[in-house]
């Protein structure tokens, strides 16, 4: 084979597998927009195809099991959901700034429907929760990254004097998180301004958690409190 030819070769490879790289990706987009709405169960080769206009061949040349595209459709959900939660709190402050931005954050990826219908690992969670293979544990896994990330924060907020020591930052993750998903349950049920009053319940559990460090007075309102982190990390 002359070097022209293995060139050439070299070349039609990488362009069949970015080409394979892309349809890949539109797979399992599609694939979460079907699961965030319907679930995990709703999630089929069949209906895939069908709605991508793919032969079902074609696509388990992809996915060679539903459980494979389970995993992708998960790993998608959980890079979506760092993108829009996780990653933008770690930019502020460590501590109460990044505790109440993770808390806010949720609440407005709800508000901008970055999930189509539901959110998905809430109801993912619910689904398989209790079962186990692959697919579940990475469910759990990303409950347990969310927990985390408030419990940490919290720590950290412990540390900077600005909350009580004596507090269990595991259980302030539980209930913030509670607060959070009563909040998303009340909206879905139609209740006007349920996420507006998810973060009000959020800022009174903030402020029973302060210390003296933390003014009173910025505990007013939720602008009151966002003002107060402007002006401290100014």
């Amino acid at each position: 084979m002359t070097h022209f030819m293995r060139k050439r070769r070299s070349r039609d490879n990488r362009k069949q597998f970015l080409k394979g790289t892309k349809t890949r990706a539109v797979i399992v987009a599609q694939a979460l927009e079907i699961a965030a709405a319907e679930g995990l169960a709703a999630l089929t080769i069949g209906r895939l195809a069908k709605e991508l206009k793919m032969s079902k061949s074609g696509l388990f040349a992809h996915f060679r099991s539903k459980e494979a595209l389970e995993l992708a459709t998960v790993e998608l959900a959980r890079t979506v959901f760092a993108n829009h939660i996780l990653v933008p709190a770690e930019r502020g402050q460590p501590g109460l700034e990044k505790l109440w931005n993770l808390c806010d954050f949720w609440l407005q990826h709800i508000e901008d429907h970055v999930f189509r219908g539901a959110y998905f690992f809430a109801g993912a969670f619910f689904e398989r929760g209790r079962q186990r293979g692959a697919v579940a544990r990475q469910i759990k896994a990303a409950a347990r990254d969310w927990l985390e990330a408030l419990e940490q924060a919290a720590k950290e907020a412990q540390k900077r004097k600005e909350i009580n020591r004596d507090v269990y930052a595991d259980e302030t993750a539980t209930e913030l998180n509670g607060l959070l998903q009563g909040g998303y349950w009340a909206h879905l049920m139609g209740q006007w301004g349920a996420l507006d009053w998810a973060r009000e319940k959020v800022l009174e559990r903030l402020e029973a958690l302060a210390t003296d460090e933390v003014p009173s007075t910025s505990f007013k309102s939720v602008k009151a409190f966002q003002k107060y982190l402007r002006w401290k990390y100014a």
